[in-house]
């Protein structure tokens, strides 16, 4: 556990910790790589030049294709809009069927809303996806904000800051945790606590980059930072 910032301390304190959905709480091959073959597919075909655009992420992606187009066509950027979502979520959704709690996380979400910690998951998943899996996997939690719930997705730090404002915790008294980036990029901008979770065998140069406060190889590795007893579910 690399704690370059002094984030075990602080972590004790906090009143509510944001998470990110896939890969930080859940498991799911979602295909990154056919979801943008198939988005740029879309964009195309609605006679969107892509060349200037292919290296932003998806979602961001279809945003500046749709903002571009409704400058000439707003109807025609509607439609975009509209079966780029429907593409990009068709991917999520299957990968949503083979989705599993990872070890150790349903007891540590448990175990800290029992200790008063506010609960809040923050993702740029599709809410149909992310329901999908929350009615096979009992995760606790008091807020759930995916993209299809707030106007700007992270890492634009106000995708926290709506859960946050849900939750009735300041932004320096909570924690982010996720596996991204951009997640350590959101939760710095809410003046959070940031974890970056980095499993084994992943590369540690971005997270790194990203600089959080702490980095941990999954979220059960937070139970003692947290300063939770009790055994883990043995379902995970």
């Amino acid at each position: 556990m690399a704690d370059p910032a002094g984030g075990v301390e602080r972590l004790r304190t906090v009143r509510a910790v944001l998470f990110d959905f896939d890969g930080t709480l859940v498991q799911q091959r979602v295909d990154f790589a056919r979801m943008r073959r198939r988005a740029i597919e879309v964009l195309q075909g609605h006679g969107v030049d892509t060349t200037a655009i292919e290296g932003l992420h998806v979602l961001e992606m279809v945003e500046r294709a749709r903002r571009s187009l409704a400058q000439r066509d707003a109807a025609r950027a509607q439609a975009l809009a509209d079966d780029a979502r429907r593409t990009i979520e068709a991917v999520e959704c299957e990968a949503a069927e083979e989705a599993r709690a990872i070890a150790g996380v349903p007891a540590l979400l448990r175990d800290l809303r029992a200790r008063g910690v506010r609960v809040g998951i923050v993702t740029r998943n599709c809410r149909v996806a992310v329901e999908r899996v929350l009615a096979r996997q009992v995760l606790a939690y008091d807020v759930l904000l995916t993209r299809d719930d707030v106007q700007h997705v992270k890492p634009d730090p106000r995708h926290l800051g709506e859960a946050l404002r849900l939750l009735g915790v300041a932004g320096e008294a909570s924690a982010m945790c996720g596996d991204h980036p951009m997640d350590v990029a959101a939760g710095k901008g809410v003046g959070a606590l940031t974890v970056g979770v980095l499993p084994e065998g992943s590369d540690p140069a971005p997270m790194a980059a990203a600089a959080p406060d702490l980095i941990v190889p999954s979220v059960a590795a937070l139970r003692d930072p947290l300063g939770l007893d009790g055994a883990q579910d043995e379902e995970g």
